[in-house]
């Protein structure tokens, strides 16, 4: 990385360190403060960032915030449970994927269909964790904060294994076997995924919490650990063709697990630093050298389909997977609404963009890049309200 672009990043963090805790009063999403810093900052701005084509440094930090910002989030929220996270899970994602494709031929006509289907699971994952405060925020029903998380955690290996199959057959290297068979690959994906996560997360955990209940391990050092737990979930997933984030979700629940059997509690400080470090870093490089190229050429149909991805087809889907359950009508609307995109989507996009198979790549990455702006504004914008909105549920429902 450029030496000037790693001094101002670093400048970056510690002025947004500075006026933290009354950025998060106000709901806005860390993210898009970086992302708009990055625009004034990069070679479309004041200049004070350099040129650079570096893809492949911008890959492997977003790889990185990813992968540890998933572990974290699971190792919170301890057990996958409630029936309105399994029918987002089993009901809303599906349908998102079919709906986003549909909507991508009717806007996007220029793509074939397999490219659209590349583009719905782009833009299917969702990051809750961009908005921090909106999670922490207890005026929201516990289930629907936790439904939202696991959906958030599970949705990216969903994505990247139906991205990965439509890859194959879009870009003619795969035979009319797999293509009729793409759904179970998939699973398959995801099932081995699922054995990763929970083979390195168990035995890294119990190795964490004996460790420091001997005494042989500072609580510092084990934060340090725990992220590198994490980071073998991602690499172990991945060596073995299947999700490396999904993994590293699936390593943070089995580290609850063990550290909430064990009776032991290691602080997260070091490790939820080391996540939102990330994170900002990649979207201040994702503000500098993408967001304006993006916009600058965006026309008409890329914003509408964004925006329709965005809201419209979340919406219909969450909708759907929600129906005949008791959830109000207005925590239905706060599930469907508040599906920020983040790093999952421009993880995403950047392997399409790598590996260069797509006759329509740079659209695909031009869509994700508007979607996920768009995202984090209307997000960030619309908090304040929502958490309204969904606290009137929580009010009728405590009433004797």
């Amino acid at each position: 990385m450029h030496s000037t672009i790693a001094i101002t990043l670093t400048a970056m963090v510690f002025g947004y360190a500075v006026v933290s805790a009354v950025v998060k009063r106000w709901y806005v999403a860390p993210a898009l403060i970086f992302l708009l810093v990055g625009m004034l900052l990069g070679p479309s701005g004041l200049g004070v960032l350099p040129d650079s084509d570096d893809a492949d440094t911008f890959t492997v930090l977003a790889q990185l915030a990813l992968t540890v910002i998933l572990f974290n989030q699971a190792a919170e929220l301890g057990k996958v449970r409630g029936r309105l996270t399994g029918r987002l899970l089993l009901i809303g994602i599906p349908l998102t994927l079919v709906l986003g494709t549909v909507t991508a031929l009717v806007f996007l006509p220029v793509l074939p269909v397999w490219e659209a289907v590349c583009l719905a699971a782009i833009l299917a994952p969702t990051e809750v964790a961009l908005i921090e405060a909106l999670m922490e925020d207890r005026r929201i029903p516990e289930r629907v904060r936790h439904a939202l998380s696991v959906e958030s955690g599970l949705y990216d290996g969903f994505a990247l294994a139906t991205l990965l199959a439509a890859l194959a057959v879009a870009s003619g290297s795969a035979d009319d076997e797999s293509a009729s068979a793409w759904v179970w690959f998939a699973v398959r994906t995801e099932l081995l995924s699922v054995v990763v996560g929970v083979l390195v997360g168990l035995a890294g955990s119990w190795v964490i919490v004996a460790s420091v209940r001997r005494g042989w391990m500072s609580n510092t050092w084990a934060q340090l650990a725990t992220v590198a737990v994490a980071l073998l979930c991602f690499q172990v997933g991945e060596s073995l063709h299947a999700s490396g984030f999904v993994a590293a979700f699936v390593g943070g629940l089995a580290y609850a697990l063990v550290s909430r059997r064990a009776g032991a509690s290691v602080p997260t400080q070091v490790t939820d630093a080391t996540a939102k470090l990330l994170e900002l870093l990649v979207f201040a490089l994702f503000g500098a050298y993408l967001v304006v190229a993006a916009w600058r050429t965006a026309t008409w149909q890329v914003v509408l389909f964004a925006a329709l991805a965005l809201v419209g087809v979340r919406l219909a889907a969450t909708t759907a997977a929600l129906l005949r359950t008791d959830v109000p009508w207005r925590s239905r609307l706060f599930v469907g609404w508040f599906g920020p995109r983040g790093i999952g989507s421009l993880v995403l996009a950047m392997i399409v963009l790598g590996r260069g198979e797509l006759e329509h790549s740079d659209l695909l990455v031009q869509v994700a890049v508007v979607a996920v702006t768009i995202s984090l504004t209307l997000g960030s914008l619309t908090v304040p309200c929502g958490i309204r909105l969904v606290s009137v549920d929580r009010l009728v429902r405590s009433r004797p």
